[in-house]
């Protein structure tokens, strides 16, 4: 019984520096004021919008790129998207059209004539709505 009240006190006595003061706050408790004259403006979230893209090689080894589209409007909306690659300063625009259901996502592709194998080596991509 000794043996347990002496580690007791060993342990409370060792944490005690650990515990001397728990840790406060740090930073302003409300975000700063919008400079004078100048509302702050939050950017608006278009209801349409592109959620995700990326990209891979086709069986034949040419470049696909995929990916979805979101439509929180309260309405079907058809949108266009354009996806545009570089490979050593040679430039390819597709552009493809998306019927999106109201409240749902919907997928995008588009392949490329261009090798999978240069345009990982020396690609850029760009996928936007037009």
């Amino acid at each position: 019984m000794e043996r347990r009240r002496l580690l007791g006190l060993v342990a409370v006595g060792l944490s005690s520096g650990c515990l001397s003061g728990l840790p406060n706050a740090t930073g302003p408790r409300n975000p700063p004021e919008a400079p004078a004259g100048e509302p702050r403006n939050t950017p608006e979230v278009p209801p349409v919008r592109i959620v995700n893209f990326d990209f891979e090689a086709t069986d034949d080894g040419r470049l696909r790129v995929f990916g979805e589209v979101v439509n929180d409007s309260g309405s079907e909306r058809v949108a266009t998207i354009r996806v545009r690659i570089v490979v050593d300063e040679s430039e390819s625009i597709q552009d493809v059209g998306v019927t999106i259901p109201s409240g749902e996502t919907a997928p995008f592709s588009v392949e490329f004539d261009t090798e999978y194998d240069a345009f990982v080596r020396n690609g850029e991509i760009d996928v936007s709505l037009v």
